[in-house]
C-alpha cells in the first residue's frame, strides 16, 4: 500500500491507496471529511497528479476511475 492524498476545494485529505491499475483505485480515506465526486489524487513517490471520479464509496473506502489528462505535481510539492 501506498499513502496517498486528496486534494478538492482548498482542502487535502489523507488517505491509503488499497490497490491501483491504470484506469484507477481503491483507497481508504483517513478521516470522515464528505469526499466530492471528483477530485486530484496525489500519490507517494509518482511524479503525476490524477483527476479521480468516484465509482463507488462504502464507508471510508472509495473505488475511484482515472480520468486520461493526468496533471504534473506542482514543483513545491504539496498544495
Amino acid at each position: 500500500m501506498k499513502r496517498g492524498t486528496i486534494f478538492f476545494r482548498n482542502t487535502s485529505v489523507g488517505c491509503l491507496v488499497l490497490n491501483l491499475s491504470t484506469g484507477g483505485a481503491g483507497l481508504a480515506v483517513e478521516s470522515d471529511v464528505a469526499i466530492p465526486l471528483a477530485f486530484e489524487l496525489e500519490i507517494e513517490s509518482e511524479p503525476i497528479r490524477r483527476h479521480c471520479i468516484v465509482a463507488w464509496r462504502l464507508e471510508r473506502r472509495l473505488g475511484v476511475t482515472f480520468e486520461s489528462d493526468r496533471m504534473q505535481r506542482p514543483a513545491s510539492g504539496a498544495v
